[in-house]
């Protein structure tokens, strides 16, 4: 029989930084960013899924996806936009919480009305809070230039 935890830290950093992915998955942005698997085959199986796959499959679409920038796993590009706004709509707030992040992380700055129209009104405060973080991210990229 198996016991479920509810976790306001992680057990393995203490820090507030995580996030319930389903009856028995946790997920630290903190530590466990760099334990995110690398999709090697490219964006369209990942974005396939991230769209069409079952709601495990879309959340490890959407949680890869935040590796935008790691020079290891760049996995998502400017092209990938499209289906990336498209699973804002996901019903699922954390498959919409991570490409709202990963969006953020990707600079896409076309995306800003949508994550300010998240940032306000997503059901889920963490889902707000993901679109929030983009839309700074983006931001201060704008700022800079």
């Amino acid at each position: 029989m198996s016991q479920e935890y509810i976790y306001e830290v992680c057990p393995k950093c203490s820090t507030a930084n995580i996030q319930q992915l389903d009856k028995e998955s946790w997920f630290c942005l903190d530590c466990d960013w760099d334990n995110l698997t690398e999709i090697a085959t490219g964006n369209d199986e990942l974005l396939t899924s991230l769209l069409h796959g079952d709601i495990h499959s879309r959340r490890i679409a959407a949680q890869s996806l935040i590796n935008i920038g790691d020079v290891d796993r760049h996995l998502a590009s400017p092209t990938d936009i499209d289906a990336m706004l498209k699973a804002l709509d996901d019903e699922d707030s954390d498959v919409r919480y991570f490409v709202a992040v990963a969006l953020g992380k990707l600079d896409a700055r076309d995306c800003l009305k949508r994550l300010k129209q998240l940032a306000q009104d997503d059901g889920s405060a963490l889902v707000r809070e993901g679109a929030q973080t983009a839309i700074e991210q983006i931001e201060s990229h704008v700022e800079k230039e």
